[in-house]
């Protein structure tokens, strides 16, 4: 095995050599490493072209190896390179020990890479792990080597190498972590410094401090392994406590957005790539609408998300109400149960199996095997349509309708629009209200409405929509993700039914004068309260809930008035529009609430329902509106009250919620 690896090792070498002589014609012609162009800050733009952030401006200052403390040169040698000053660029030990030791562990435990060749691949490469780059980054390695001194080349690796928190070199990262110039790093701060590059997102202190403390440790331990410190120097630093002098403030529109999008990037082409690489990032965001979310939540904890239902982008991202308080980002990572925002899912399993707006469900005590749900307002309505259910947000109506489908069909649908919690243990009938083993995040929600206002075909959030490098090559471009997993008529009919939730239902607060669409959710006990409603033009969601799970009192109507006052903002300027009606759609069917019959004067209540051409109903309600004496006003002698035709009695008023 042994002889295997060195045979290995020396192949390697020699073939770089070939494959690569020609390179040497390219080698930047300076005499100090120090001169080359290291800072290059990744620009983000909007929607519109706008320049919303740069991704780090790298925070760099080149300082001379005499000005760092000798604490931070021994700890990154001890940990990165203990060979450094032993190899020639490529350290062929080094690369059978961590091939030995990665064969044994069955896993990647150690790289084999030397301080020179992270140089060289920083400075002059990509990220990619392939061969060829492989064998580029031995080249340039050997050829640094040659050219500079080792005091030269270490002196260029920590000006130049990524400490977290947008310092990059050590001069700029004392200044981060600690207030203070390099050549006055203890012991301890040194070490806690050399153990960021290879996670600077995982081990920096203003992240995790746990991390950060055990990954000192690691560092300190290896600098005793190869003699740098002794025991006792091991056991005062690593009791010394780590007193950071605190984050300067971090302004940046759409904060929680840019922390998304550079995740992304970083995944695909590395940290230091994104952070000094010159991209430029074009995004979906629409600066107008991020300044509409952003001012939703006031003092509420929560999140907001807006996309454009037809495509996917996102145009606004908002991960709580304040950056600066708290980085997390609950529109992906907060988990929370929907309430009665699930129950388009089961009308729309019911429409799908051939059930119509129309559709009579009964509204009366149950109690199946034990559980006997109970509606919001403890009334119950007896005889409703699907379209009356699901605008009042009737619970026993939806748990009877989805026993009636089948919940393991409604999960079936949901999973297919995008939403990726759900689990086996769902498969009973709490899930047709929402309450779920896990519950759902923002993310899928929104991403499972847009299926319902785009005429059944989910559209996959997209945030990039191109990415340039610092030659203006495409590097590369946003592809539509959609699938269709309703049919147009399914989409268009629930749509209609959740415009009565906005026009007459426990949305009201929503209404904004124009067409849209959308649900209400509140949790038990007032835990979560959301609203997903969408316009044609624009898909919102919001949810508010304290994240130590306290009420957080307030409902989903209320969360639908701060929705109707974000959309009637962000929507100024925009022409209404309607939402596209499938050619073998009618609409404005008169329905009796109650009966699901064509609606005639006798009717008490009277909805206007959409059905696909032939499903619609040919029976009349054609009961005698009942006369009830206490609303009959006395009439005057000589004069006759004029009574308003029946199509233009009001409707009665309902309640919110």
């Amino acid at each position: 095995m042994r002889q295997l690896c060195i045979i290995s090792i020396i192949v390697i070498i020699i073939v770089s050599l070939f494959v690569n002589s020609s390179y040497a014609f390219f080698m930047p012609q300076v005499d100090n490493l120090d001169n080359l162009q290291l800072v290059a800050a990744t620009q983000v733009f909007d929607v519109n072209g706008q320049l919303i952030s740069k991704l780090f401006e790298e925070n760099r200052v080149v300082v001379s190896i005499n000005n760092m403390s000798p604490y931070i040169q021994q700890a990154i040698i001890a940990n990165e390179d203990s060979r450094f000053y032993n190899h020639f660029g490529i350290d062929p030990i080094g690369i059978i020990r961590a091939m030995w030791v990665n064969l044994r562990s069955g896993s990647l435990v150690e790289g084999g890479s030397t301080l020179t060749q992270q140089l060289a691949k920083n400075m002059f490469l990509t990220q990619e792990r392939t061969f060829t780059r492989k064998a580029k980054e031995f080249f340039w390695a050997i050829i640094i080597e040659r050219k500079f001194s080792k005091q030269e080349i270490l002196q260029a690796y920590l000006n130049q190498v990524y400490f977290g928190e947008g310092a990059y070199g050590v001069e700029a990262s004392s200044q981060v972590y600690f207030g203070k110039h390099a050549s006055e790093l203890t012991l301890a701060e040194s070490a806690l410094l050399a153990g960021l590059p290879r996670g600077p997102n995982i081990y920096s202190p203003y992240v995790d401090m746990n991390a950060a403390m055990e990954r000192r440790t690691t560092v300190l331990a290896g600098m005793i392994k190869e003699g740098y410190i002794t025991q006792k120097q091991f056991e005062l630093a690593k009791k010394e406590p780590i007193v950071l002098v605190g984050k300067k403030k971090r302004v940046i529109q759409a904060s929680y957005f840019i922390d998304y999008i550079a995740n992304q990037l970083v995944g695909r082409y590395g940290a230091n790539r994104v952070y000094k690489g010159g991209l430029k990032v074009y995004t979906t965001m629409d600066s107008k609408v991020q300044q509409g979310a952003e001012a939703v939540l006031g003092q509420y904890q929560g999140a907001v998300l807006a996309l454009d239902p037809q495509t996917g982008y996102i145009k606004a991202m908002v991960g709580g109400r304040n950056y600066e308080e708290s980085q997390l980002n609950r529109t992906v990572v907060e988990v929370r149960q929907p309430g009665s925002a699930f129950k388009p899912f089961v009308y729309a399993t019911a429409l799908g199996q051939g059930l119509t707006a129309n559709s009579i469900i009964l509204d009366q005590p149950i109690n199946i095997a034990g559980y006997a749900p109970q509606n919001y307002d403890k009334k119950f309505r007896g005889p409703v349509t699907l379209k009356k259910a699901i605008r009042l947000s009737v619970n026993v109506a939806a748990v009877k309708l989805g026993q009636q489908v089948g919940i393991d069909n409604v999960l079936s649908l949901a999973k297919s629009m995008g939403i990726t919690t759900l689990v086996p243990q769902d498969d009973n009938l709490a899930t047709a209200l929402g309450g779920l083993t896990q519950g759902v995040n923002l993310f899928d929600m929104a991403t499972a409405y847009t299926a319902f206002a785009n005429g059944g075909i989910v559209s996959q959030p997209i945030a990039i929509l191109k990415v340039v490098d610092e030659n203006n090559q495409v590097l590369e471009e946003a592809q539509l993700k959609q699938q269709s997993v309703l049919s147009r008529e399914v989409a268009y009919i629930i749509t209609n039914m959740m415009q009565g939730v906005i026009e007459s239902g426990t949305g009201t607060p929503a209404n904004i004068g124009r067409i849209a669409a959308g649900k209400t959710g509140t949790t038990d006990g007032y835990e979560t309260a959301w609203f997903m409603g969408y316009t044609p033009e624009l898909l919102v969601g919001i949810y508010v809930g304290n994240d130590n799970r306290t009420p957080v009192g307030i409902s989903g109507a209320e969360v639908a008035g701060l929705w109707g006052k974000m959309m009637s903002n962000v929507l100024t300027g925009v022409s209404p529009s309607d939402f596209f009606v499938p050619p073998n759609i009618i609409t404005s069917v008169p329905i009796c609430a109650d009966s699901g019959k064509l609606a005639t004067q006798g009717c008490p209540e009277i909805e206007y329902s959409a059905f696909i051409k032939g499903t619609e109903p040919t029976v009349a309600d054609n009961r005698m509106r009942s006369k009830d004496p206490t609303n009959e006003k006395a009439e005057q002698p000589g004069r006759k009250e004029k009574k308003s035709p029946w199509w233009k009695l009001p409707l009665p008023r309902l309640p919110s919620f």
